[in-house]
């Protein structure tokens, strides 16, 4: 195909269209994502809890926004939300999120080492 050819089929322009719209999303959601933030510093500050109802929250919404991110890179074909089922907890999850548990303050774990001293050995008298 050409450059002519490309620049008349309609599933380019449609994307392009899709890419703009969800890059709009994008930059709302940035900002709410912020507010997010600053709320739960304040609960954390204040309370020394998360909210566990805006943690749930903010999960779905940044598993949305690598939904976004993988389409209009072009990493994934699949259109997000509305297009597609909102993200769920069964979405893919990311590694070193932080659990429930650990939302209440936790006390430090000491260790403590055992240390065995060694005698000399006695030179050989050989």
């Amino acid at each position: 195909m050409d450059i002519k050819e490309n620049a008349k089929n309609v599933d380019v322009w449609t994307r392009g269209l899709f890419i703009l719209i969800y890059g709009v999303i994008f930059y709302f959601l940035f900002f709410l994502i912020w507010l997010v933030v600053i709320f739960q510093f304040l609960m954390k500050l204040i309370t020394t809890e998360l909210n566990g109802q805006l943690l749930d929250f903010s999960d779905s919404l940044t598993k949305y926004v690598s939904q976004i991110l993988l389409y209009i890179t072009f990493k994934s074909e699949e259109r997000p939300f509305p297009f597609s089922p909102w993200p769920s907890d069964d979405d893919a999850v990311n590694s070193n999120l932080i659990s429930d548990s650990q939302t209440t303050t936790r006390k430090k774990k000491t260790s403590k080492k055992k240390t065995t001293k060694k005698s000399p050995k006695a030179p050989d008298a050989s």
